[in-house]
């Protein structure tokens, strides 16, 4: 999940200064590593976390249970967000008829970024 939010902070100013053929092709490679990295990336940071939180450790262990918190807030941001802002930019573009990106897409972006470093940070570190 953090490789699929990564490509796609970096994707994102390479698509606003291309030309629109380039622009298309770059928001269709965001959209499939959207689908292959992102959503199966969530997927199994769910399932994983949620086994590591009932086999292993107990339910309120501090570190566990603000990486998961935090986890379901990068999720949340970019299901509720970002995945539409893409899905409505690429669907603009196909038509002929580019529509910008929403101009708060790349900031929340970098901050799903970091909400999901802060996670890996938690869970490698595990501080408390």
């Amino acid at each position: 999940m953090v490789g699929g939010v990564t490509a796609h902070v970096l994707l994102r100013p390479l698509a606003t200064r291309a030309s629109n053929d380039v622009r298309i092709g770059l928001y269709h490679l965001a959209w499939r590593i959207q689908v292959l990295m992102v959503y199966l990336g969530s997927g199994l940071l769910l399932v994983t976390g949620v086994l590591l939180w009932f086999g292993r450790f107990k339910l309120l262990t501090g570190w566990l249970l603000l990486g998961f918190l935090l986890y379901v807030a990068a999720a949340g941001l970019d299901g509720a967000f970002l995945s539409p802002n893409l899905r409505r930019t690429r669907a603009s573009l196909k038509t002929g008829t580019p529509d910008a990106p929403e101009p708060a897409a790349a900031t929340i972006q970098v901050i799903t970024w970091f909400l999901l470093a802060v996670v890996v940070f938690l869970m490698t570190a595990r501080p408390f």
